[in-house]
């Protein structure tokens, strides 16, 4: 039979082995979490990879979302973006963001991809018309909105308003224009 002194000992170590076990799993937590964001400051996902975190809005993005936008570089990685809106902001700025070097470099752009907004198919953005401040929005306000063709472009401007912009000739200061609360 043990006595008093030793069931309390008993009980004061098991809930010491409770409370480092819990806080062994919170610190292995959060190393884990500072070492995934030292790898690739702008958050590269291969590039076969369905989910990604946005470097402009900090959200995870499923590739497959109707508004997400991506840019494919040439070493196999990709940068998943929520909107068409945020890889713009991106794009004309990468010094705002943690993006590197390498990712400042358009050289190492292999790709831009965005769906555009009436078929939802997959287009390179580079090619695509843009439609800057039309009336309809996108899921977080004003936003950027990307067609493959030109007509369709023109007639959703003539129905919403805006105007139509070429890739590259959107500025930093447009893209950031719409990212204003």
């Amino acid at each position: 039979m043990l006595s008093k002194k030793e069931k309390v000992k008993g009980k004061m170590e098991k809930g010491n082995r409770k409370t480092a076990a819990v806080l062994s799993f919170f610190l292995l937590t959060f190393s884990f979490l500072l070492s995934s964001c030292g790898g690739d400051p702008a958050n590269a996902v291969p590039a076969n990879a369905k989910m990604g975190r946005c470097p402009v809005c900090g959200m995870n993005v499923d590739s497959s979302d109707q508004w997400a936008a991506e840019i494919y570089y040439v070493d196999g990685t990709k940068i998943v973006f929520e909107s068409l809106g945020d890889l713009l902001s991106f794009y004309t700025a990468p010094q705002d963001y943690k993006a590197s070097e390498y990712q400042r470099d358009r050289a190492n752009i292999l790709r831009t991809t965005v769906k555009d907004y009436q078929t939802k198919q997959v287009i390179d953005a580079r090619g695509a018309r843009l439609v800057y401040k039309s009336k309809v929005e996108g899921p977080m306000g004003p936003e950027f909105l990307a067609f493959a063709g030109k007509e369709d472009a023109d007639a959703f401007v003539a129905a919403n308003g805006g105007e139509v912009v070429p890739f590259r000739d959107v500025s930093p200061a447009m893209a950031k224009d719409l990212r204003k609360k």
